[in-house]
C-alpha cells in the first residue's frame, strides 16, 4: 500500500501532464483522436461524421437474411431478439409494403447466419409494425392496417388476438411499438391515438395515459 502511495505521488505530474495533453489533442483534432467507428461497414457510411466521441462496438452488415424461395424483403418495421438471445424474429411486408392478397408467411425466424428457421402468419397480417417476444417465447405482433394485436405461440401457432379500431378504452388506432414490462404487462403506442396502453398478456386493459392535442 505505502509502495503504491509513492508510486502515485511521483507520477503525479506525470499523469497531469498525459491527460491535458490527450485533451489539448481532442481538441485541435477530435475526429482523428477519439471518433472511432465499428471494424467495418458500407462504404456508404464512410463520409458520415460520427455523432459522439465514443467508440464504436457495432459494425453494420448488408444485405443480411435469406428469405425462403428467393423473395426479396419487403418493409421491415418489426424485429426482436428470440428468448435463446441468438435467433432473431422479423415481420416482413411480404416483399413490397403490405401483405395484403398475398399467401406468403410475414413472420419469420433467422438464426445468427441469417437462414429462416420458421415462418407462419400468412393471411393473418397484412400490415406487421411492431413486435416483442414474452419469457415463454411467444411472439405479440402488431398489426397496424387490423387495428389489433395477434399472439403466436413459439412455433407458430395462434393464441389469441385483440383489439379494433377506435379510440376507446381497448381500441387501437395505428399500433406502431409493443414492448414488455418486468411484469409481464403489454405497453402499446398508438400512432393516430398518440396514447399508450397497457394490457396483460391476455389482452385486459389496465391502464392508459396520452391525449390528443389541438393541431395534431
Amino acid at each position: 500500500m505505502i509502495r503504491t502511495h509513492q508510486l502515485l505521488k511521483t507520477s503525479g505530474f506525470n499523469l497531469l501532464f498525459l491527460v491535458s495533453l490527450m485533451c489539448a489533442l481532442s481538441a485541435l483534432s477530435p475526429g482523428v483522436v477519439w471518433a472511432q467507428r465499428g471494424a467495418s461497414g458500407p462504404p456508404e457510411h464512410a463520409d458520415v461524421e460520427p455523432v459522439n466521441y465514443l467508440p464504436n462496438p457495432y459494425e453494420t452488415v448488408r444485405n443480411w437474411g435469406t428469405l425462403p424461395d428467393g423473395r426479396n424483403w419487403g418493409s421491415v418495421s418489426a424485429i426482436n431478439v428470440d428468448i435463446d438471445g441468438r435467433h432473431i424474429w422479423a415481420g416482413d411486408r411480404c416483399g413490397t409494403n403490405s401483405c395484403a392478397g398475398s399467401d406468403v408467411d410475414p413472420i419469420v425466424k433467422l438464426d445468427p447466419d441469417g437462414n429462416v428457421v420458421q415462418s407462419f402468419g400468412a393471411g393473418l397480417i397484412i400490415w406487421p409494425h411492431g413486435m416483442d417476444v414474452d419469457r415463454e417465447g411467444n411472439v405479440y405482433a402488431e398489426d397496424w392496417d387490423n387495428n389489433r394485436i395477434q399472439v403466436f405461440d413459439p412455433e407458430g401457432l395462434f393464441l389469441r388476438k385483440w383489439g379494433t379500431k377506435g379510440s376507446g378504452d381497448g381500441e387501437l388506432l395505428g399500433p406502431h411499438g409493443l414492448a414488455f414490462d418486468g411484469d409481464g404487462n403489454v405497453y402499446v403506442a398508438e400512432y393516430y391515438n398518440n396514447r399508450v396502453q397497457v394490457f396483460d398478456h391476455q389482452g385486459r386493459l389496465l391502464h392508459k395515459w396520452g391525449t390528443k392535442s389541438d393541431g395534431d
